[in-house]
C-alpha cells in the first residue's frame, strides 16, 4: 500500500504501475487514487516542499515509487519516501 501524506494529514491513495503508456524502460508510473493522473517527481517536489511525505508499506513498494519519481536526481532526502509496515 502506497499513500501520500499531504501536510493537513489527509492521505491519499497511490499505486505504482509499469503498464501505463507513461512509464518508461520498466521503472512504473506512480497514480493517483482510482484515476489515471500521474503523479511524477515535479509534482511531488513542490508538495513535499509544503510538509507532504510518501509512505510505503514495504522496501519494494519504496525502492519502485522512488524510481518512478526519479528520486535520486531531484534530490529528495530519504525523509520524503518512508516505510510503515
Amino acid at each position: 500500500m502506497i499513500r501520500l501524506l499531504h501536510p493537513d494529514g489527509r492521505a491519499e491513495k497511490l499505486r505504482w504501475t509499469d503498464k501505463h503508456p507513461a512509464s518508461h524502460y520498466g521503472l512504473g508510473v506512480v497514480l493517483r487514487g482510482h484515476g489515471g493522473r500521474i503523479l511524477d517527481g515535479v509534482n511531488f517536489k513542490l508538495l513535499a516542499v509544503a510538509g507532504a511525505k510518501i509512505i510505503c508499506s514495504d522496501d519494494r513498494e519504496r525502492r519502485r515509487v522512488a524510481g518512478a519519481l526519479a528520486w535520486p536526481a531531484l534530490g529528495f532526502p530519504e525523509t520524503f519516501l518512508e516505510v510503515r509496515p
